[in-house]
């Protein structure tokens, strides 16, 4: 498995590892380049400090804190290390991140709880479809699984899809989604010069196909 990197830093521990290794399974390799790793900040003192993984857009700020049982669980580290460590998570709020903290025994024995909030979407989705509502605005940060997040939603549903993007980039990637999450479906691509409209999952760029409506 080939893993990119926003920053050079290098990961600590296992831990690290684990949440890397279930970021990746939940949302596919290629979006691990949007990850910082080792993520420097400023904290309410002006002393610096770095993340573990940073998640940033222009929307949303997401620290995401590993946390290994020796360094700081309150019952095994000092007071000033409890206290630093409380500072840290507090300037971080401070400075509007949205700060998510997981430890060792969490990602190794309920993973689910890490891949929460796709979990959560998927069930506000149906929550909504069952209302009779059928339209929905799924918001999420730049790299976070919103493809992955629709894809399961489709698949969910059951019936014949069509996906739009604005770019080849995006509709490459949802295709290659599709056929990872849905792969008993046919899935093709409508865009520029290939028409692959009878698939039962078509990727399409929102200008091909608004030049082509009379195919849909």
């Amino acid at each position: 498995m080939t893993v990119e990197y926003k920053q050079t830093g290098k990961l600590h521990s296992l831990a690290e590892d684990l949440f890397m290794q279930l970021f990746c399974e939940t949302f596919g390799p290629e979006k691990s380049k949007y990850l910082f790793v080792q993520y420097p900040v400023t904290d309410i003192y002006g002393n610096s400090r770095f993340i573990d993984f940073a998640l940033e857009s222009e929307e949303v700020k997401i620290a995401i804190e590993i946390d290994g049982e020796t360094y700081h669980n309150p019952s095994k580290v000092s007071n000033n290390k409890y206290y630093d460590d409380l500072l840290k998570q507090n300037s971080l709020v401070y400075d509007n991140w949205k700060v998510y903290r997981w430890v060792y025994n969490q990602l190794k024995h309920t993973p689910e709880k890490v891949k929460d909030h796709q979990i959560n979407a998927l069930s506000n989705l149906q929550a909504m479809r069952s209302e009779g509502e059928s339209i929905a605005l799924l918001y999420h940060a730049t790299g976070t699984g919103k493809t992955v997040t629709a894809v399961s939603d489709a698949k969910s549903l059951g019936k014949r899809t069509l996906f739009l993007a604005h770019t080849h980039e995006l509709i490459t990637q949802a295709k290659n989604t599709f056929q990872s999450v849905w792969g008993d479906v046919t899935t093709g691509m409508y865009v520029a010069e290939q028409k692959e409209k009878d698939a039962y999952v078509v990727c399409g760029s929102i200008q091909s196909v608004a030049r082509n409506l009379e195919d849909f």
